[in-house]
């Protein structure tokens, strides 16, 4: 913002020269070192965005830097229970206001986002929110409880209060404009991005003494999944998948044991562990529990391909780490899924078939490394055009 200051000695006023550039919030609902969480791309996207726009950013929880890269002012919400996180909220949003930044982009931020609808009459600030994939899709055995009813009607009241609602990728932007009752000429596309710099693939020596320090063996196919464990990333299809794999008679003719790896946290933790035991027999499986995102990208360079089984996707980051990794996928074509890997990408199943899935993954096996070396560079070169920091900071700054 432009104003008047007078320059040392003389006493005369000299005018500033205003920043032309927007100013943008930016709400990070956690941020870590150690975030396991896909919040831990933030940082790339804000260090790329901020040589377009003027970034505050406001971190809800976690213990984040003393600064990142891009970001002009960074603030931590204070407040450790609700009523206090949402005192602090408010305090955070008039430190904002007085700072000159009114426009705010917000992801799975329900207390913030609900304190700058309450706050808007005073502020007057513009609220850009971004929402992707079906909330509904839930166990069959699990009754929509009234928590789960209160947050649909929170969720639907709250889309429908923001300037614009903002999704991802292309097939996304009609299911969100219906889903949430939001008007076309509301919608607005952005994409998920990946740094292809950190995740990449490692060159041969590299990646054979990764996969002796994880303990796999040069003579197994390891596939990875690296997702929330519940049942709307098809966790219960990984052992089933894993035993029709294993079990095939191409793979018991090769002699190749197939290994899966299985990076995540949630609620069907429990249940996998107890599956994966009996699945030994058959193959290997290892539940690693929550990793860190900052170790994922030797993981995916190490596996022989990731698999994503998913029954709801959005924008998954899970495709664009992997193929950013240079790793073959395989997905199903849940939410914006095909989107991401491309229109012509072969391994592609329909969502809950088991069938298609191992069909897909028994190919990723017959491959030879050099077929799926070239098929995960392909990948890669998608991601770094496509999904790259610098685009999606352009597309956000576009919005603005």
């Amino acid at each position: 913002m432009g104003g008047t200051t007078r320059s040392r000695g003389s006493g005369r006023p000299t005018t500033t020269v205003p920043d032309p550039r927007p100013r943008l919030v930016y709400v990070v609902p956690h941020l870590s070192e150690d975030e396991s969480e896909h919040f831990a791309h933030i940082p790339a996207l804000l260090a790329a965005l901020g040589t377009r726009v003027d970034i505050a950013a406001a971190v809800e929880r976690g213990n984040p830097p003393a600064c990142l890269a891009g970001v002009r002012l960074l603030l931590r919400v204070p407040g450790g229970s609700r009523i206090g996180r949402m005192l602090g909220t408010a305090l955070t949003v008039h430190r904002l206001s007085r700072a000159g930044y009114r426009t705010y982009f917000l992801r799975y931020s329900t207390l913030f986002l609900i304190v700058l609808i309450l706050t808007r009459p005073l502020y007057r600030h513009r609220i850009l929110l971004w929402r992707s994939g079906l909330p509904g899709v839930r166990p069959p055995e699990e009754p929509r409880t009234l928590r789960m009813r209160a947050q649909e009607f929170v969720n639907l009241v709250t889309a429908r209060l923001v300037h614009c609602l903002v999704t991802g990728p292309e097939t996304m932007v009609p299911l969100m404009s219906g889903l949430w009752g939001v008007p076309k000429q509301r919608m607005r596309l952005l994409y998920n991005d990946v740094d292809a710099g950190r995740f990449a693939p490692l060159d041969d020596e590299a990646r054979k003494a990764a996969r002796t320090q994880l303990g796999w063996g040069a003579d197994e196919f390891v596939a990875l999944f690296v997702h929330r464990l519940s049942y709307r990333k098809g966790v219960r299809l990984l052992v089933p998948l894993l035993k029709a794999v294993a079990s095939s008679e191409q793979v018991r003719d090769s002699g190749l044991r197939v290994r899966l790896m299985v990076a995540g946290d949630g609620p069907e933790r429990a249940r996998l562990e107890r599956e994966a035991a009996d699945a030994v027999r058959d193959g290997g499986m290892q539940v690693l529990g929550p990793v860190p995102n900052r170790d994922l990208p030797r993981l995916y360079a190490a596996a022989d391909a990731v698999v994503m089984p998913s029954y709801e996707e959005g924008f998954p980051r899970v495709l664009l780490e992997a193929m950013a990794s240079g790793t073959p996928v395989v997905t199903t074509d849940a939410g914006g899924s095909v989107d991401v890997v491309g229109a012509h990408y072969p391994y592609v199943a329909p969502v809950g078939d088991l069938d298609a899935l191992a069909g897909h993954l028994l190919s990723l096996v017959a491959a030879s490394p050099e077929e799926r070396c070239e098929l995960g560079l392909r990948l890669r070169k998608r991601a770094q055009s496509e999904f790259s920091p610098e685009r999606v900071a352009a597309m956000l700054h576009a919005l603005l």
